[in-house]
């Protein structure tokens, strides 16, 4: 261990191995911590989209649970392709 010690210090060549091993070991620190924080940041993104869908998703949540029943059945129908008829008979439940 001391004659490696010594020729690292004591020649021109140990110094430039030397220099080199920590310039390596400093590369590999420095790729890791950036990858680390790229898997960090596309976590976050992560979350951040699913924050976003769990907001929105309250939304309509709270938008549907205000509608009466026969406003919902034609906003479920909408898209669907069923005829609205199939919705008259909720109206007036709320009136009775």
């Amino acid at each position: 261990m001391a004659a490696a010690l010594s020729f690292l210090i004591g020649t021109k060549a140990g110094r430039v191995i030397a220099a080199a091993v920590l310039w390596l070991v400093f590369a590999a620190f420095a790729y890791h911590q950036i990858r680390q924080g790229a898997f960090e940041d596309a976590a976050q993104a992560t979350l951040q989209e699913t924050l976003e869908a769990e907001r929105e998703r309250k939304q309509d949540d709270a938008y549907l649970q205000g509608l009466e029943d026969y406003r919902l059945c034609l906003e479920y129908l909408r898209n669907s392709g069923m005829q609205n008829t199939e919705c008259d008979q909720l109206r007036g439940v709320h009136e009775k």
